[in-house]
Formats: C-alpha cells, sequence, structure tokens
C-alpha cells in the first residue's frame, strides 16, 4: 500500500468514525390542549407536547447524544393554529396549522439544553406549558435529572385561554412547578427528584420555560455549571443558581456526604402554592453510601 492509499484509508475510517458516533433520532410529539393540576387541585387551562395524542401536562423530554440528528415531526391536535421553535436554533421557526403537522430536522453539535417551544402568539401558548427541554450531552454513564420549571398565574392562564390581553407588567404568579409538579407531590417524580451515591458525578438539566426569574437554591452542597445559555456563567460553582426566562443550565453535583438535603426557589415566594407555604418549587435530594 502507498502512502497515499494509506491516507486515503486512514481518511475513510475517520469518516466513519464521525459517523459511529452520531445517531439519527425519530421523534414525534403531539400538541394537546388540556388542563394542569395544582398541588391544590385548582384546574389551569394548559398546552403541552406529548408522544401521543394523549394528553399528560409534563412536556416530553428528548434526549440526544452531542452530534445527533433529530428528525421531528409535530402534530397539532388542536383547532387553533400553533407554532414550533427551539430557542437559540436558526431558522427553526414554524406554524401549524389546525389538525396539520410539521417536520424539522435538527442538529446539536454541541452540548447543551435546548428548549422547544409553541411559538406562535409567543408568549401565549409557551406560558400556558407548550415548552419542553432538549438535552444533548456527551456520551457518558452519569446520573442526569430534569427540571423544566415554571410559574402560574391564575388568572392570566383564563384570561390568554380566552384570548384576552394581559398585563405582563402586573403578573404576580401564584402557583410554582417543577416539571409540572409541586411539593410534596414533585417527590414523586422521578425525572427530577436527584439522588445516588456519594461520589457519583450527577448533572441537573434545567429549563426555566416560565416567566420570572427563579434562583434554585441548594442546601448542603455547592453545585457546578458546566454548561449555561447565559454568556460568562459556565464553570462557576456555587449553591444558588438564577435562571432567567428562556435560559438553560447544565449543573454537576459530586455529593461528598450522605442525607436528604433541600432545593428551593431563593425567592420565597416561589416556595408557596395558592398562598400556602411548601407548596411550590421544592423538592428534595437523597444520598446514599
Amino acid at each position: 500500500m502507498t502512502t497515499k492509499q494509506f491516507n486515503v484509508l486512514l481518511f475513510i475510517l475517520f469518516l466513519f468514525g464521525l459517523n459511529a458516533e452520531s445517531a439519527t433520532i425519530n421523534t414525534t410529539l403531539y400538541l394537546n390542549r388540556g388542563q394542569l393540576f395544582t398541588v391544590d387541585s385548582t384546574a389551569l387551562p394548559y398546552f403541552a407536547f406529548n408522544k401521543s395524542s394523549h394528553y399528560s401536562s409534563q412536556s416530553e423530554i428528548i434526549r440526544l447524544t452531542t452530534a445527533d440528528v433529530l428528525i421531528i415531526k409535530v402534530i397539532n391536535t388542536d383547532s387553533v393554529v400553533h407554532g414550533f421553535d427551539v430557542k437559540r436554533y436558526p431558522n427553526a421557526s414554524k406554524i401549524i396549522n389546525p389538525k396539520d403537522s410539521i417536520i424539522d430536522t435538527l442538529q446539536f453539535n454541541t452540548q447543551g439544553v435546548f428548549i422547544y417551544y409553541d411559538s406562535y402568539q409567543n408568549p401565549k401558548y409557551r406560558y400556558l406549558g407548550g415548552a419542553g427541554m432538549i438535552s444533548v450531552f456527551n456520551a457518558t454513564t452519569d446520573r442526569k435529572f430534569y427540571w423544566n420549571i415554571q410559574e402560574h398565574q391564575t388568572a392570566y392562564n383564563n384570561l390568554l385561554i380566552q384570548n384576552k390581553p394581559v398585563d405582563w407588567s402586573m403578573y404576580t404568579p401564584d402557583y410554582f412547578t417543577i416539571n409540572g409538579h409541586s411539593f410534596p407531590d414533585i417527590l414523586n417524580d422521578t425525572l427530577s427528584r436527584v439522588n445516588g451515591v456519594v461520589g457519583d458525578t450527577m448533572h441537573i438539566m434545567i429549563a426555566n420555560t416560565g416567566q420570572s426569574i427563579h434562583s434554585m437554591h441548594i442546601h448542603g452542597f455547592h453545585g457546578k455549571i458546566i454548561y449555561s445559555s447565559i454568556n460568562g456563567e459556565t464553570g462557576r460553582e456555587k449553591d444558588t443558581f438564577p435562571i432567567k426566562s428562556m435560559e438553560t443550565v447544565i449543573m454537576e453535583i459530586v455529593p461528598d456526604k450522605i442525607g436528604f438535603y433541600s432545593v428551593h426557589d431563593h425567592n420565597l415566594m416561589g416556595t408557596t402554592g395558592g398562598g400556602l407555604n411548601l407548596r411550590g418549587m421544592v423538592t428534595l435530594m437523597q444520598f446514599y453510601k
């Protein structure tokens, strides 16, 4: 074999290796209309992106490995126009007519968390629950957890679903959720409930799909930001993580002691639900030997 032939072979093997590292992921999402039942059983008009036409208040989490190609079909099951877009992904915005669908092909070459959402009349339908996360992570065996954090104001949900205007400058939320749940119901959510062995590396994918800033405060530990959609945040270690509306973070935790530790919105209003304390954006972490 000549040197030239050898170099060509190496190049082919290199390309094959790149292709072997990535995969094509086919996903179908249904944009469904339904209700979010709060911790005190208040019913709020709501939307979600689900894996089937059966409504669930928790929008689907799409999990990818870096460089995967995502072929996504979105079906609008509603009787009105909706949209689809991905925050910080160029030219992804689409309009979806009633009972119609769109197909988009996306590729994420860097690690991160991305928000997909209903972009029609934004922030209307996104605020009404039409938002989820795309988690893109390097291929590792670490433990991963997912927090889609949001807040809700009963009166605004009821006005928006009737196509009536709201004044966002007067926005005063009365419910606060992680993955559509509040404390204590959130403790049954295995996607968000952080648990593991002391010394393990764990990653929490966080997306703020609401309208307000939420500062997630961890008791007992400092976390490290290994990804942030806000410039300048990556690499910082701290116990409180302010996350703006439509921003995302990957937080790394390596616990050094056993026990139960609380996590909550550092704005204490965010720990309430319907005016009652410890009925909001509060959860627990558990670590053991």
